[in-house]
């Protein structure tokens, strides 16, 4: 397996702690309160072509964020490689 991908497969064991907290908890609960109200006034074409959208937009986000992620981590692990061979 590829460095990229064993990062890649950890990215969610990473993000555990997080996802389990108090402030994620309370953002999640923020972020759906404020999607039911936005819903409340759509119809249900409407309904679906946001969450069409909505779910475009977290594969985008996701995207990044794991891309971002792996990133880190290599430059990371290049950056103590080269600490520690000075």
């Amino acid at each position: 397996m590829e460095l990229e991908e064993c990062i890649k497969d950890n990215f969610d064991d990473s993000l555990r702690d997080f996802i389990r907290s108090d402030e994620y908890t309370r953002l999640k609960q923020q972020e759906d309160r404020l999607l039911s109200y936005l819903q409340a006034g759509l119809s249900d074409i409407q309904k679906q072509q946001l969450g069409a959208y909505l779910d475009a937009a977290t594969e985008v986000h996701s995207a990044l964020a794991s891309e971002a992620y792996v990133h880190g981590v290599v430059e990371g692990i290049a950056l103590r490689e080269k600490v520690t061979a000075k």
